[in-house]
């Protein structure tokens, strides 16, 4: 019996992992237009992470703990820090070879990572406190359901973070070729909505969920050296305050590899938006036409300086369309990016506050020019540099100079040490 549990043992697998990824940025419009007179900013950031990994018989666990912080930002002698996290712990159960059950807080990455990612160029990361039931077949789906509380209650179920209260989706996946790829998405968000009801001349503060779905899925086709992919989503339902909500999502792309060390990438995205003329006449009852991507990656899309962020400062606005150019070279341990982006609103903009006058739709164009290389099997370092060319209308819509030297540079050096495999 000894033999047998020190052979059972003896099979297990465990690995210890780290990451420190510090991160030095230069900002001088970055997000928003800045002012001329207005001094550039600069900081540095860290994340730092240990990766535990266990897998035995039909048992997967993995637990991510990180510490992120700006350089400076606690005195040299302290003797406490808040800023420790779990990213990601969670067990995996496989009831048969291709069928699993996965709890816990872990990391939900589909697809382009445009509905669902894990926002990697954040340095604290996206995770979500969820039980997955997942099927790896030649039909891969997921099935995902999340209900999230602050704290205990004992009556009721008062959630008061500004997040989902409950989540559910289903993600299927296939390849119908052998060079063509197929997803499909449902999800149904859960928000709780606080609101005042007026009576006998008292406010009554009351809640009440609202609901909202979103569906569509994402189409690959890689015959030789191209690389072409589509996709589309439709929102419906009720947003955060409870307004109608009816949006959708365009995307489409094409690359192309010139050779081993050169690729050409071209595309298009459109997320719809809603006339500001209905958002002044309407404040409180207009129908919601701007797209939101929920959960997805967002710094990977419409330009590095994160100008029309869509789940944050870009939110319920006159949507966006991108058109985009990349060109990309690598060679050996190193990679140079360069990619173009014009971009325009997808609503119309009223001028002056005459909301019968409307601007030009053109908001400006962006530069982002990335080179990385490779320093050793576990570590690389990255240079970045973005440089926004805004309009009147991007002005008139976020404030700030068009006129003034918008742009925004980064060093990042990342670090991935194996100490137990």
């Amino acid at each position: 019996m000894f033999v047998g549990l020190l052979g059972s043992y003896a099979n297990a697998q465990f690995s210890l992992s780290g990451e420190v990824r510090p991160r030095m940025e230069y900002l001088h419009g970055y997000s928003t237009l800045t002012d001329k007179d207005s001094d550039p900013a600069g900081f540095a950031s860290q994340r730092t992470r240990i990766n535990f990994n266990y897998s035995h018989d039909r048992v997967k666990m993995y637990v991510s703990m990180q510490d992120v912080f700006l350089w400076g930002s606690q005195p040299q002698l302290f003797s406490t820090s808040n800023s420790l996290s779990m990213h990601q712990a969670w067990a995996q159960y496989y009831l048969t070879p291709s069928l699993s059950l996965k709890l816990g807080r872990q990391e939900l990455v589909y697809d382009d990572e445009r509905i669902f990612g894990n926002s990697n160029w954040d340095q604290q990361g996206r995770s979500h406190d969820v039980a997955l039931l997942r099927y790896d077949g030649m039909l891969r789906i997921d099935i995902g359901a999340a209900f999230n509380q602050n704290e205990k209650h004992l009556n009721g179920a008062y959630y008061n973070l500004n997040n989902y209260k409950m989540m559910q989706f289903v993600w299927l996946n296939t390849d119908i070729t052998d060079n063509m790829n197929l997803s499909l998405l449902f999800l149904n968000n859960g928000y709780q909505h606080d609101y005042v009801v007026h009576e006998n001349g008292q406010d009554h503060h009351q809640t009440k969920d609202v609901y909202n779905q979103t569906i569509g899925g994402r189409l690959m086709y890689m015959p030789g050296d191209f690389n072409l992919h589509a996709s589309a989503y439709y929102t419906m339902g009720n947003d955060l305050k409870d307004r109608e909500l009816s949006a959708y999502y365009i995307g489409l792309g094409a690359d192309y590899n010139i050779n081993d060390d050169w690729t050409l990438g071209l595309g298009w995205e459109h997320l719809s938006g809603t006339d500001q003329k209905d958002m002044i006449e309407n404040p409180n009852g207009y129908k919601n036409k701007s797209f939101n991507p929920f959960y997805g990656s967002s710094h990977k899309f419409n330009g590095f300086m994160d100008y029309f962020n869509t789940n944050g400062n870009w939110s319920n606005s006159v949507g966006l369309n991108d058109l985009f150019a990349s060109v990309q070279f690598s060679k050996r341990n190193f990679e140079f990016n360069l990619t173009g982006h014009a971009f325009l609103t997808a609503a119309s903009v009223i001028k002056d506050g005459n909301v019968n006058e409307t601007m030009e739709p053109y908001l400006g164009t962006e530069i982002d020019l990335t080179m990385s290389y490779k320093l050793s099997k576990t570590s690389n370092v990255v240079l970045g540099y973005s440089q926004m060319i805004g309009s009147e209308t991007l002005q008139a819509i976020k404030g700030g100079n068009k006129d003034a030297c918008n742009n925004y540079a980064y060093l990042m050096f990342t670090f991935k040490p194996v100490f137990l495999k």
